[in-house]
């Protein structure tokens, strides 16, 4: 019973997502439309075809003509319409994809991220974007504020809860959110966060958490918090998609020339981010 009910929604997403659908407008496609604007404007030789998708169980991987690679995590979710693997299709074509579901959604953001990933290694020094900065220095907080946390990234929450004065975990994973109670933490599912987001100064939300648009309505909703951001590979995209997403920084990765293909093998193989990031390069981009 449950394959088949596998299969059934498989079918379903197929017939929904066929390329040849109008696909509807949301927020996420147009902040994607807008970084990709910001990329081309800023480096019009980019060639947005698409030459290699990889779906793994942590990440899905897109690589472009000129070899770039972007990734964006995947979660367990049934892979994108054969179509649109085997077939020609371009950086704009996918970013139409967001919010269609999961899987499509993934693929969109990593095509957005290999874009910008051309941009920042042909014009490594753009306005804003800061190499090797942490980001709990960027966000600094103070003694009394609150922090929301979504999606738990241990290196974060422990430099965080050093310097704030409360840190809320809101995750959806059940391990991850059993990994940060254990390590101190108060945790909630993701949802809750959605009744809380006025109670926070700051809210940092992991890039996966774009996979879902319940994050939108959380940033319009945290009327109090003075910075919103995304962090991690998911969130590799240009900062000009920050603003329609409600963000006031971006911090993401590029992965340089020389470790794409090692990368790639290790997206392939399964391995999560902790294992990738020692073959990329972390950076925060702030708004002009």
């Amino acid at each position: 019973m449950h394959s088949r009910g596998k299969e059934l929604r498989n079918e379903a997403m197929n017939r929904r997502c066929s390329p040849d659908l109008v696909l509807a407008d949301n927020a996420l496609t147009r902040a994607l439309r807008d970084a990709l604007k910001a990329v081309k404007d800023e480096y019009p030789l980019l060639d947005e075809s698409v030459e290699e998708i990889a779906v793994s169980r942590r990440f899905t991987l897109v690589r472009l003509a000129g070899g770039s690679i972007g990734i964006a995590f995947s979660g367990e979710y049934e892979p994108p319409p054969e179509e649109l693997i085997l077939g020609s299709v371009t950086v704009s074509e996918l970013a139409q994809y967001a919010w269609r579901h999961p899987s499509l959604t993934s693929l969109a953001l990593a095509a957005a991220n290999a874009a910008t990933n051309v941009l920042v290694e042909k014009k490594p020094h753009l306005e804003g974007l800061m190499y090797d900065r942490d980001v709990v220095d960027v966000v600094n907080p103070g003694p009394e504020e609150s922090i929301a946390l979504v999606g738990y990234v241990r290196g974060i929450a422990r430099k965080l809860a050093t310097r704030a004065g409360k840190i809320v975990v809101y995750e959806d994973n059940p391990v991850h959110r059993a990994f940060a109670r254990k390590d101190g933490f108060i945790t909630y599912p993701g949802s809750q966060l959605l009744l809380d987001a006025e109670d926070y100064d700051v809210i940092i939300a992991t890039g996966a958490s774009l996979l879902d648009p319940r994050i939108i309505a959380v940033f319009a909703n945290a009327k109090r918090a003075r910075l919103r951001g995304f962090v991690g590979p998911t969130s590799s995209f240009h900062i000009a998609a920050a603003r329609p997403l409600g963000a006031d920084f971006i911090a993401g990765i590029s992965i340089p020339s020389s470790h794409r293909d090692t990368v790639a093998r290790l997206v392939k193989a399964g391995y999560g981010f902790k294992r990738i990031s020692r073959f990329a390069t972390k950076w925060i981009w702030l708004p002009p």
